[in-house]
């Protein structure tokens, strides 16, 4: 069986097309982190951030209103199991929970109780890049 040039060119496009799934940790901040957010910028910064260019309106996108090295020192501090750590300070929290859809746009409930708690994040290489425990197969 031969392979035409045109067909592995047409694979090689399609495949860098395709989302990714895995995170790092630039997704991470764009999704988390968000320093000087306020609870009435749901929809805004959900927007603007692109967050839900691949696929249907998220339900519930959490912000951590905090400074870049203030989060990632959760990875190096923070208690853990060497992979997935819980804060030992307290963070100021955004939960955006989904309303409705509008055209082709997803709108967020303003969060009314936005909250100060201790995070979960995933880290890899000393850095987050999961808000929340890891997820485990099964």
């Amino acid at each position: 069986m031969k392979i035409h040039q045109s067909t592995v060119i047409l694979l090689l496009v399609i495949c860098t097309s395709l989302p990714t799934y895995s995170q790092n940790y630039e997704a991470f901040k764009r999704k988390h982190v968000a320093p000087g957010m306020r609870a009435k910028d749901c929809t805004a910064v959900i927007e603007n951030r692109r967050i839900n260019r691949y696929g249907p309106c998220k339900q519930t996108n959490t912000f951590i209103i905090a400074a870049e090295a203030q989060i990632k020192e959760v990875c190096i501090s923070g208690k853990g199991d060497g992979k997935t750590y819980k804060s030992n300070t307290y963070f100021y929290v955004i939960d955006c929970t989904f309303d409705k859809k509008e055209w082709n746009s997803c709108k967020y409930k303003d969060d009314v109780n936005p909250k100060v708690t201790q995070i979960t994040l995933t880290c890899e290489g000393g850095v987050p890049v999961h808000y929340g425990p890891a997820k485990t197969a099964g």
